[in-house]
């Protein structure tokens, strides 16, 4: 069975869709495992990746992207032998974000495209080469009108899946700037 990546910005509707394919994928009756990066609520890299995201570090231009980018590739390589546990195991892997979440976050802090050029290069190494974590059958970007994803961060956003901000907005849902940024490096991809 496949392992499948659903990508885009914050806000995007990535969760609905998910919700759909998997309410989809249970109505046929296939067997698939879901995961969500990151996982704030993760042993090791989950608190200080909450932290990050609730600024505790500093404002997002504040902590250098190959650190951020360390946290996060080291939760997907944290949780690599369970997803290939999974994909051995004949079940579809759904996973919301991964390594090119990681790319296009940590690569919009840059202006310099030498500069993310070569942050992205790391990244791809770092994840797939250093941390040998799964690579994706294919990898979904929803790619939606960035006037729709401003629209959504603006809205105040609840739920359970973000108690991990302790009351806070999450540091890079707060800036709309920095998330057309982020669109930006995703449709470079």
């Amino acid at each position: 069975m496949p392992f499948v990546v659903i990508e885009g910005l914050d806000g995007a509707g990535k969760s609905t869709q998910i919700n759909l394919l998997q309410d989809w994928l249970g109505k046929k009756r296939i067997a698939y495992k879901y995961l969500h990066f990151p996982r704030t609520d993760s042993q090791f890299f989950g608190e200080m990746i909450a932290r990050f995201l609730r600024g505790e570090f500093g404002d997002i231009s504040k902590v250098d992207p190959y650190i951020v980018a360390l946290l996060y590739a080291g939760d997907r390589m944290d949780a690599a032998s369970l997803i290939r546990t999974w994909i051995k195991s004949g079940n579809l892997v759904l996973v919301d974000r991964y390594v090119f979440s990681n790319i296009a976050f940590q690569c919009a802090k840059l202006l310099n495209p030498d500069e993310r050029k070569l942050l992205k290069k790391w990244i791809l190494k770092l994840e797939y080469e250093y941390y040998n974590i799964p690579k994706p059958d294919i990898t979904l970007f929803l790619n939606v009108p960035f006037k729709f994803t401003a629209q959504r961060l603006s809205n105040a956003r609840e739920g359970s899946e973000r108690d991990y901000l302790n009351g806070k907005q999450d540091i890079h849902e707060a800036n709309l700037e920095f998330q057309n940024r982020v669109r930006e490096v995703y449709l470079q991809e």
